[in-house]
């Protein structure tokens, strides 16, 4: 290319850049790999990202990681491959602690004059929980709550069946003769009701938000009706502060508590001695704990301190994926299991 030409081709960029800065509509200029090459002064505005942190990150590295959804990478991947444009794509995106995030996405590829490659041009409008930005379209507004409603249905008949199943689980368990058979069933009862949970609570909600202290309540009840055969003598409490969660995270949580209670139902209170473990849960802008606690024999030769078998798996599967470390403690008497996040 000529000197000339590679000059007007360096004009024009720059040119494009001031363009999308100035856009009063939020724009994202992304490169090749989806990271972030320019941006606009209304789309740093309603999302609260700074311009010299967020150029050359990832797309998906950007907020607490909600933008790293599966469903957002993949539309703009295969917009980036194939060339085709997307015009009005809903997306929910699901931030850590704050109420989730509905927005309309354009998105179209840009061919690279100069190196011949693509970068991808990103419009966001339509941003439903951001102050200071447009409302919906009626059309718009009847796309997203069309959406809802069969995600909804969605939701509700997953639920129903996920209880079903758990209850085709827990009547086996109730038939069978072999002690080890009828811990698998129960267990996977268990495991399968927490999953249940969540669906059901997504079927009530229209925010796509999980509350965790409603949440992990009503699990807890699930798990002391089917375990707890004598209240007065071993007890289940909950202490829950007011956060919110996706769904994803909750249902991890969920799993997470129920392992550890059950353990702790199976092991910490022998030969009818009396207690009480209590499941806790609190947050704050930096971190969370997910506590299970319980007043009980402690520490013994014949009790594991986590799950055995699948139970430590899963456990240690799900700290994992919320990023989330697990740290054992001991009372005086009893047996603190914490994940920290």
């Amino acid at each position: 290319m000529s000197t000339a030409a590679t000059h007007i081709v360096a004009q024009a960029d720059s040119l494009g850049m001031a363009v999308i800065a100035a856009s009063k509509v939020p724009l994202l200029l992304l490169d090749g790999q989806l990271a972030v090459i320019a941006s606009s002064r209304s789309f740093l505005a309603a999302f609260g990202f700074d311009a010299d942190r967020i150029t050359g990150s990832p797309v998906a590295a950007l907020g607490s990681g909600e933008w790293g959804g599966d469903r957002l990478q993949r539309r703009l991947a295969a917009v980036l491959a194939d060339g085709v444009p997307i015009a009005g794509d809903v997306i929910v995106l699901r931030p850590k602690g704050r109420p989730n995030l509905r927005f309309s996405l354009d998105a179209e590829v840009i061919e690279e004059m100069a190196s011949g490659g693509r970068s991808l041009l990103v419009a966001i409008a339509a941003i439903n929980g951001i102050a200071g930005v447009g409302a919906p379209t009626r059309g718009e507004q009847d796309r997203i709550e069309d959406q809802e409603v069969l995600l909804q249905e969605l939701q509700h008949r997953t639920a129903n069946g996920l209880q079903i199943i758990s209850s085709l689980l827990m009547q086996g368990a109730r038939r069978t003769a072999s002690d080890e058979t009828r811990g698998h069933l129960e267990a996977a009862h268990h495991r399968i009701l927490s999953v249940a949970a969540v669906q059901n609570h997504l079927a009530m909600a229209r925010t796509g938000e999980v509350r965790l202290r409603l949440y992990l309540t009503t699990l807890c009840r699930s798990i002391a009706a089917s375990m707890i055969h004598d209240p007065a003598r071993v007890s289940l409490e909950v202490v829950v502060d007011d956060s919110v969660s996706n769904a994803d995270d909750a249902m991890s949580l969920g799993m997470i508590a129920t392992e550890l209670i059950t353990n702790a139902l199976k092991y910490a209170f022998p030969d009818g001695r009396p207690g009480k473990i209590t499941l806790s849960y609190e947050s704050n802008a930096i971190e969370w704990t997910l506590q299970v606690a319980d007043n009980g024999i402690g520490m013994r030769a014949d009790r594991p301190l986590v799950p055995t078998g699948l139970g430590t798996a899963i456990v240690d599967a799900l700290a994992r994926k919320l990023r989330a470390k697990v740290l054992i403690g001991f009372g005086a008497p009893g047996v603190r299991v914490s994940i920290n996040g």
